[in-house]
């Protein structure tokens, strides 16, 4: 999981970034609005720790920019007591707020939380009469057996695992293919995932042009 802290502080950011990284998150930092939607577009993000008052782009702005192109959980940091900002960063569907000073362990408690509440994935999927076991790589379609090979159940355990969010064909290799394997070329992606389609009837798996996929249920 990677973790977006956007924070001008120095000693703020690199200490919730230690925090972080003693518990297993890759955190990558950034200082002002302007890094951070840059970075945000570079990396394969999972969560944002998002500073309001902020150089060039504060972080409602930051926010709404991310909003446009994600609904990952956005955690909202603010030294603000006054209810506009909290009202603000909500219309702009922030996810939470904490206020300065705060306990670093209580913000690893709303991460794992917020991490929990988005990217854990049962055991089971389902979908019309599609049923998908990911733990024993089995599937049917309206009760019956289908024939499905591991690398179809992994990509579409990688699609649920990031519902909503329009995947590239690099990130899905990245995600599903292991480091001692040999990635296929991307377009291998475009099979796996017609298969699925066709074994189980997904047309919650959509095709975003000039990008990738994306699974979204109806």
């Amino acid at each position: 999981m990677k973790i977006l802290i956007v924070e001008d502080d120095q000693n703020i950011r690199e200490g919730v970034a230690d925090f972080l990284s003693e518990f297993g998150y890759n955190t990558i930092e950034a200082s002002d609005g302007r890094e951070a939607l840059a970075k945000f577009d570079e990396q394969d993000i999972s969560l944002v720790i998002l500073d309001i008052q902020m150089p060039y782009i504060n972080g409602l702005e930051v926010l709404k920019e991310i909003r446009k192109r994600s609904k990952l959980p956005v955690l909202m940091l603010t030294a603000f007591s006054d209810e506009e900002y909290k009202i603000d960063a909500y219309t702009s569907l922030a996810d939470g707020y904490l206020e300065k000073p705060f306990s670093l362990p209580v913000l690893r408690a709303r991460v794992d939380s917020l991490i929990e509440r988005y990217y854990v994935v049962a055991d089971k999927f389902s979908y019309n009469s599609a049923e998908v076991d990911f733990a024993s790589y089995t599937a049917k379609l309206a009760g019956k057996p289908i024939d499905i090979n591991a690398k179809e159940v992994d990509i579409l355990k990688f699609l649920v695992h990031n519902e909503g969010r329009a995947l590239t064909r690099e990130q899905i290799i990245d995600g599903v293919w292991k480091a001692t394997e040999e990635p296929p070329f991307d377009r291998v992606i475009d099979v796996y995932i017609k298969e699925l389609r066709r074994k189980l009837e997904l047309d919650c798996i959509v095709t975003i042009r000039n990008v990738g996929y994306k699974l979204e249920r109806k």
